[in-house]
Parts: structure tokens; sequence; C-alpha cells
């Protein structure tokens, strides 16, 4: 068997092999002078300390003074099998600058690459799409084509997206040029033919006043009846006319003072000199709305000028609970009872009038006996 002791007392290693029957067949010792360890400082982690121990048994091998609170760093390694244990202790060297570079230079690499990025994207990607997003927002569409700001990115999809952007606003602003010119020869067009259409109707009402000078009874009654329906549409093509500029539609209030100082200059020579009164509101209505709007107080007029000559008439426009429609309102003022009963174009002034409420799209109120005619209107807001 082998044995392998240390002797702190001497300073040696003693290593003895003996036979089986106790015997002994080789003995060596070893002393520790004859160990010679490295004692010159290198620079990482320096030894210190280092010990053989085997048991309760220590021997020193090397030991070097910890100056400092410089830190320790203990390791041990098993020899001979475990009989014996190597320990060593190392200085744990301060950190110094090099060592604090080279443990934040991941750090400061990491940081160095994410600003270049960050950089690059900014000024080579994002700056280019702030300045195309701002001439965009800054173009109104009248003052001519887009125009692209001066884009310095590699990017040719930047570039491409900046093209098209003035490519399609090009073509948006030669649209509406286009828009805008047809829509100027329409206007024009449009005023040519009203224009055109109140003359003709004014022609038209002059030869009808100049055929009813020589007529006398019946036929100079039919006579101002036409031409009090004539002078009804001319009033609302010359209304409309002067209104077709601003676009705003027909004032129902210049419409309906246009037309009773028609009707009263055309009323049959039994009811000459009638009052007729307004209470209107001031609003615009479409020609739609305007022509049936002439008609009907023409007819209505002229119904409480048969029946009711000595009498007045209120016409009247009054806001309702919707601000899209206005109530209608034409009424008389001391109809005698029964005065309706005499006249003979009751009947046909009934399918008349019913003809242009349909036009309105909703009920005529009408009390024949009291002369009240009333209908919602729709008007513009």
């Amino acid at each position: 068997t082998d044995r392998l002791e240390l002797d702190p007392q001497r300073g040696l290693f003693r290593f003895m092999s003996a036979r089986a029957d106790g015997s002994v067949m080789i003995q060596s010792e070893l002393p520790l002078a004859a160990i010679h360890l490295n004692r010159r400082q290198e620079e990482g982690l320096p030894l210190t300390h280092l010990r053989l121990r085997q048991g309760d048994t220590m021997l020193v091998l090397l030991n070097r003074p910890i100056r400092g609170d410089d830190g320790v760093l203990s390791l041990s390694q098993p020899l001979a099998g475990g009989r014996l244990t190597l320990l060593a202790e190392y200085r744990l060297a301060p950190a110094r600058a090099r060592t604090l570079l080279l443990l934040m230079l991941p750090i400061l690499m990491w940081a160095a690459a994410a600003f270049t990025g960050w950089f690059i994207v900014s000024r080579l990607l994002v700056f280019p799409l702030v300045q195309l997003k701002e001439s965009i927002d800054a173009w109104q569409g009248t003052g001519g084509p887009l125009a692209l700001p001066r884009i310095n990115t590699p990017s040719h999809e930047i570039r491409d997206l900046a093209e098209s952007f003035a490519t399609v606003s090009a073509r948006i602003y030669n649209h509406e040029r286009e828009l805008e010119e047809g829509l100027a020869r329409q206007t024009k067009l449009t005023r040519e033919v009203h224009h055109r259409v109140k003359n003709n109707l004014q022609v038209v009402s002059s030869l009808i006043n100049l055929h009813a000078r020589g007529a006398e009874g019946a036929v100079a009654d039919a006579y101002g009846a036409i031409q009090r329906r004539v002078d009804a549409l001319a009033v609302v093509h010359r209304n409309h006319y002067a209104e077709l500029e601003e676009n705003r539609g027909v004032s129902m209030r210049a419409l309906a003072g246009e037309l009773a100082s028609s009707l009263r200059a055309s009323a049959p020579a039994s009811a000459a000199g009638m009052p007729i009164a307004l209470n209107m509101i001031d609003v615009y209505v479409t020609q739609d709305v305007a022509v049936p709007a002439a008609f009907l107080i023409t007819e209505v007029v002229e119904l409480l000028m048969h029946c009711n000559p000595r009498g007045s008439v209120l016409i009247s426009l009054e806001k309702t609970d919707r601000p899209d429609r206005a109530n209608l309102r034409i009424e008389t003022v001391g109809m005698p009872d029964g005065a309706l009963d005499h006249y003979p174009g009751v009947t046909r002034f009934e399918r008349v009038v019913t003809g242009i409420a349909r036009q309105f799209r909703a009920p005529l109120a009408e009390d024949l006996h009291a002369g009240r005619f009333e209908i919602p209107i729709s008007i513009l807001g």
C-alpha cells in the first residue's frame, strides 16, 4: 500500500510504499524548499496563498499578504485520489479604466448602433415623409399642382411616392379647372335661357294685353286671366334670374310682392283697388317650389277677386316647427255667405289647385266658405 503524509513541523512531504506484511519497501521525503514557485507578481489574478491540506494538517506553500480592500478568490482542487487538497487564493485586482472600458464597450457599441440607426431612419426616411406630408397638407388645389419639396433621401420608393402625389395633384387640379370652366359655361347658359324665357313671357304678356284692349265682356276677362298666369310665370323667372348669380334661390317675399302688384294692376273692374297685404318671412325657395307657389297665389287671389271684390286679401308665409318648411296661407276678410255658390268657375278652380298642391307634395287645407287656403312648402335653409 502507498501512503502520503504531510509533516508541517519539518516542512516536508513523506511518501511511503509498504508490503502486504507491513514492512516498508520505499520511503521518500521531499522538503518544501525543494518546491520552486514563480513568485513574480503578474497582472490579472495574482496568487496570494497556496496550501496543501490533509485532514486537519495544513502545509503552507505560498503566503503573500493582501494590501488594501482587494477581494479574494478561493479555489480548491483534490489531489492523490482525494488524500490531499490543494487550496489556492487569488487577489482580485481593482477595476481600472481599461477594465471599465472593456465592460462598457458592449453597451457603448449598442448605444452607438441605436443612435446611428435612429439618425439614418430619421434623416433619410422619416424627415422626407414629414416634408411630403406638410406639402400635401398645405396644398389647397387652387393655386396649381402640388409643389414638391426638395427631398434628400436615397430611397427610390419615397421619391416615387412624391412623384405619384404630384401627378395625382396635377390631374385633380386640371380636372377641377375643367369643372370650373364647365360650371361657368353652364351658369352662363342657364342665365341666357332664363333671360330669353323672361323676355318671351313679356312678349306674350304684351301681345295678350294688346288683344285684350279690343275685347269686351267675357273675352276681356279670359284675356285678363291668361295674362295674370303669364305674368306669374314671368315674375318667377325674373326673380330667379336676379338671384342666379348668388345661387340662393327665389325670394318668397320679393316674389309675393311682385305678384301682388301685378294682380292689383290686372284686377277686374269690379275688384279694382282691392287691397292685398303681405306678411312674409324672408326665406328662399327653389324654382320648382316658386312656380307652383306663384300659380297658387294667382289662382286663389283671382277667385277671391270674383267672389269678394270689396274685401281684402292677406298673403302670409310663417315658420313651422321644421327648419326646412314654411306655411303659405292666402285668406280674405269679409267673405259674403254663399258667394262661392254663384261663381261658375269653382269646379275648375278645385281641379287646378288640387293639381298645384300635388307639386308641393303636401296637403292643401282649404275653407271655401271662409276664403282661407293653407299649404306647407319647402324652403332653403
